[in-house]
């Protein structure tokens, strides 16, 4: 039997009405490999206001059985909750929900009939993420359960996964079956090796994107990310991007139209 969908976040009622919305952060201090202090939380939210970010959602690594096993879609909305009250007391009017990096791997299945699955911000939408030198044979199956239940998941950084010889064909296998691709902003700077510099920039010229995230970690991760916006206007125009980092995540997440 499926785990049913968590009550989505009575927050999402708050949405800041303009600004970008990264669907892409590790900023739950201490949880992860993102930030590690209230303090780099902090820093991190001044200077994704100052870039015109209006909200966050917080999508720490998920389903790591060995490393992250408190890293739960129950606990992440307790460290949530806990990170909107120190915003608050720090004086930062900065909206943030929760959500989940989940990573797929052979007995991902199990993991969220066991822990629930770790929608963005209340959604129907999933996150997901895998790293392995070929396209894993669970990759299908863990779509197909997810679609099948009713989710929506999106594929993160796809531009970045280690089998570029079989990526592009396996891509247009899974958005066929209707899984969403998430491009990351830092792939533009060519920080991320050759071929998600050619790929991130293949991806957004054929369209195969329906979000742009950050993925942030710590404070000093951002300014190349911003960078990465920064090419990817210049270079594609601020329209598109735009409508990758402020129209969609309204329209895919938060089911706002118009």
């Amino acid at each position: 039997m499926s785990v049913p969908p968590p009550t989505p976040d009575p927050i999402a009622a708050t949405l800041p009405p303009t600004g970008r919305i990264d669907i892409h952060a590790h900023l739950i201090p201490g949880v992860d490999d993102g930030c590690q202090t209230i303090e780099e939380s902090l820093a991190c939210v001044r200077l994704l206001k100052q870039n015109g970010y209006v909200g966050t959602i917080c999508t720490p690594h998920m389903a790591w059985v060995d490393d992250l096993p408190e890293c739960t879609p129950a606990h992440v909305a307790e460290w949530v909750s806990q990170l909107r009250r120190q915003l608050k007391e720090h004086g930062e009017n900065y909206a943030i929900w929760p959500g989940g990096e989940l990573r797929l791997f052979d007995g991902v299945i199990d993991w969220l009939k066991q822990h629930g699955v770790p929608t963005l911000a209340g959604s129907r939408c999933v996150l997901t993420d895998m790293w392995e030198t070929r396209w894993p044979t669970y990759a299908i199956p863990a779509f197909r359960w997810l679609l099948d239940q009713g989710y929506q998941p999106i594929l993160a950084h796809p531009e970045r996964l280690n089998c570029p010889e079989e990526l592009p064909a396996r891509l247009v296998e899974v958005q066929a079956m209707g899984v969403w691709l998430q491009g990351n902003a830092n792939c533009f700077t060519g920080a991320e090796g050759y071929h998600a510099d050619i790929f991130v920039r293949q991806f957004l010229a054929e369209g195969r994107y329906r979000l742009l995230g950050l993925d942030m970690h710590r404070p000093d991760t951002l300014p190349s990310r911003f960078d990465g916006l920064d090419i990817a206007q210049r270079e594609s125009g601020p329209k598109l991007v735009n409508v990758l980092t402020i129209t969609a995540p309204r329209r895919d997440i938060f089911g706002l139209r118009g």
